[in-house]
């Protein structure tokens, strides 16, 4: 396949304009793209201005689903290494450790749980391409999906769904009458496969729909519960469809985004298992229950702004900042979006607890229903990995688009990678 980059930079009004009125090139980075133009490759290194100019000093991973590969290239959009899968599937997320390892999410073949992202299976693959160890969370009754983070300790943790029965479900106090497959979380030594610490969402439910079942109470005065009934709509009975997990060692804190609630939730990973099963316990002394949620607030009936529309990826910064994609924040257009973050978090039953947005990029050809990733470079641009486009961005604090490139099919998600790192360096690059 031919690679086709697209490198733009602009830096006014006028030079806009001119430029408009010479070629219709530049509509590739409006509302209308112009894929002749997207077939070529066009460089601009005339500028001086560090915030107009691509970071050179990184590399990208990219790991594209519909081909189960993972590459790194560079801005030229030339492979610089590949990991050789030996024929699995990907079940979404490969990341990169710093001692050149690949850990990888992979899909397993003994559940009949097949929702989009399924995994089950996850595999470390060493620097020089032979295997550290690979590990399995999968059967019909529980199945690992879409992400996983790799602790200092040298834990995985990762998303799970968990089958409900219908009539457990209903017991619950769940509208439907089917089967449901809320989210856990499990945390596992992957040499020995020993479970060291779990989380369910099914613990912490509330609703308002049968007062003779468990879990009923006053959603808006539960904020730190999850309402079961939010999706009660989706018949498949994956109500949540979690996606993206990270882990802030420093705070002992998990983020989850959550896209069918398009929303983050924020859990205390500092409680053991049983106070996690709990509310009370854990530096917050909620157990279990959400210390912090955002971005709609809507799922537990409260005021402030809705900033979330589907989402992936929640990507805690250096700052404590977080970026997401909202992939269709605006009907039929996606945006990367950054919240100032602010802890201790707290939950105020009917009170604003919607965290400040300071940055956003959108684009009216940015769009993409499923997976994606935004990540903060070294130069402080933004690298966007739009999914089902197979498109890649960066961008500067500004909005403008400085560089895009449509060699892939379908984007779990591209991560920068700094030339120099540690990672690199083990990989020989």
């Amino acid at each position: 396949m031919k690679k086709s980059v697209l490198k733009i930079k602009t830096s006014s009004i006028g030079v806009w304009l001119l430029l408009f009125s010479l070629t219709t090139v530049v509509a590739s980075c409006s509302s209308d793209d112009n894929e002749e133009a997207l077939g070529e490759t066009t460089d601009d290194d005339s500028t001086s201005d560090d915030d107009n100019a691509i970071d050179t000093n990184s590399y990208i991973l990219v790991v594209d689903t519909r081909t189960d590969g993972v590459f790194l290239i560079d801005h030229d959009g030339n492979e610089l290494f590949e990991w050789d899968l030996d024929g699995d599937e990907l079940g979404d997320e490969a990341q990169l450790l710093d001692d050149g390892s690949l850990l990888l999410s992979l899909k397993s073949s003994n559940s009949s749980i097949s929702f989009g992202g399924y995994g089950g299976t996850f595999r470390k693959i060493n620097a020089d391409q032979s295997i550290d160890w690979e590990v399995s969370y999968s059967s019909n009754e529980h199945r690992a999906h879409h992400d996983v983070d790799y602790l200092s300790n040298g834990n995985i943790i990762f998303l799970v769904w968990e089958k409900v029965t219908a009539d457990e479900a209903t017991e619950m106090g769940f509208s439907g009458n089917h089967a449901i497959y809320p989210e856990a979380i499990v945390e596992m030594n992957p040499l020995t496969g020993e479970i060291a610490w779990e989380w369910h969402a099914k613990d912490h439910f509330v609703q308002d729909y049968d007062s003779t079942k468990d879990n009923y109470g006053v959603v808006v005065d539960n904020p730190n519960k999850i309402d079961v009934n939010y999706n009660s709509s989706q018949s498949d009975g994956d109500l949540m469809h979690a996606n993206g997990i990270t882990v802030d060692e420093s705070n002992d804190l998990i983020y989850v985004t959550v896209n069918y609630y398009s929303e983050v939730w924020v859990i205390d990973h500092s409680t053991t298992t049983e106070e996690a099963a709990s509310s009370s316990g854990g530096n917050y002394n909620l157990g279990g229950d959400l210390v912090y949620r955002f971005g709609n607030p809507e799922t537990y009936d409260n005021v402030g702004e809705v900033t979330l529309n589907r989402v992936h990826y929640p990507n805690l910064l250096d700052t404590n900042n977080m970026l997401v994609f909202s992939n269709n924040k605006y009907d039929g257009q996606s945006a990367v979006v950054e919240y100032e973050l602010n802890l201790p978090y707290a939950l105020v039953a009917g009170q604003d607890n919607e965290p400040s947005v300071v940055w956003e990029f959108t684009d009216t050809s940015l769009y993409s229903l499923t997976t994606s990733s935004a990540g903060r470079m070294g130069n402080g641009n933004t690298l966007i990995g739009e999914g089902t486009a197979g498109t890649i961005w960066e961008v500067n604090e500004s909005g403008e688009v400085l560089w895009k490139y449509t060699n892939y099919s379908e984007l779990w998600r591209t991560y920068p990678v700094e030339i120099g790192s540690p990672a690199l360096t083990a990989l020989g690059l």
